[in-house]
């Protein structure tokens, strides 16, 4: 992984949420992950025991992995080993994303989401 110094003057970020990361600098692994069950009625109830996860199997589901047939050699040569950031404003980052001003080895995101709509019988 290439190290490098990462210098910002300024980062405002309104909002992160639901696993997500903002990072300056460098790091090895990012690993953000998010289930979600939303559930939109037409009118408000609950039940009180709703919100099993175990119910959906798209929670279980193996997610499949790319499958590399063949090497990647790859070489970076930076004469400048700084990364230099003006100014970031970011209105939202959600849902197992990320935002960073370096580097890193891995990044694996995760999200499952299952929307479900209840209307009157």
């Amino acid at each position: 992984m290439i190290s490098r110094f990462s210098q910002v003057t300024s980062a405002y970020v309104n909002s992160i949420g639901i696993s997500s990361v903002f990072n300056i600098g460098d790091s090895q692994r990012i690993t953000p992950s998010s289930r979600v069950l939303a559930i939109q009625r037409e009118e408000e109830r609950y039940s009180g025991d709703e919100g099993d996860l175990s119910e959906y199997p798209i929670y279980e589901e193996e997610i499949p992995q790319p499958q590399f047939y063949e090497n990647v050699t790859t070489n970076f040569f930076h004469i400048n080993p700084k990364i230099s950031v003006s100014n970031v404003n970011i209105i939202a980052i959600s849902s197992s994303s990320v935002f960073q001003i370096g580097s890193t080895k891995d990044i694996i995101c995760e999200t499952r989401v299952k929307n479900t709509r209840q209307l009157k019988e």
